[in-house]
């Protein structure tokens, strides 16, 4: 089995608190002992993060535990972003209810009904796109955040990313929510 991750998008932090509210949270994770202070080499990658602190295991699932084999630790995403999973995707549309989903297979499967809507993601991450989506059906757009993504997608200024931890409990996203101000959260989790 290879890595995965748990990523948690604010999906209304502004660009220009985004480090203010990192700065916060991991002040918090800190405090909960959720992750230790030093930051090491514990994310994929060149990046440094934070391993996971002796009470890590508050944050997740009862059933799950945090184990720190390989890649393990927690770092924070400062800048324009779109947050997804690995996994192939449906989307649809807000106005119509019409549902984009990719051909079965073969070397289109993500042009076809994808083409508007992915375009529209890339731009937004660009700093180009107006921050919504084009139905193929419709022609409608609406803010990609009123898209009903399954599994979720999020365009954000601010994330987390758990490199390897289990899914994160509802608690602690209510708690993470408080301490960023009750910012809606948006989460899921994917392997690399």
């Amino acid at each position: 089995m290879g890595d995965a991750y748990v990523w948690v998008a604010d999906i209304d932090a502004r660009p220009e608190e985004a480090a203010e509210l990192a700065g916060r949270v991991m002040d918090w994770l800190e405090e909960e002992g959720i992750v230790r202070s030093e930051l090491t080499h514990c994310l994929l990658g060149d990046e440094l993060g934070r391993p996971p602190g002796p009470h890590a295991a508050s944050a997740v699932t009862e059933e799950d535990e945090v184990t720190e084999l390989g890649a393990c630790g927690v770092g924070m995403e400062i800048e324009r972003r779109v947050y997804l999973c690995a996994e192939v995707w449906t989307a649809t549309c807000p106005h119509c209810g019409a549902t984009a989903e990719p051909s079965d297979s073969g070397p289109d499967m993500w042009t076809r009904e994808w083409a508007p809507l992915l375009d529209d993601l890339y731009a937004w991450f660009g700093g180009t796109g107006p921050g919504s989506g084009a139905c193929v059906r419709c022609g409608g757009r609406a803010d990609l955040l009123a898209w009903r993504i399954d599994p979720p997608v999020a365009v954000a200024h601010l994330g987390l990313v758990l490199w390897n931890w289990p899914p994160l409990s509802g608690r602690f996203l209510a708690e993470l929510s408080v301490v960023l101000g009750g910012h809606r959260l948006v989460t899921a989790r994917t392997t690399v």
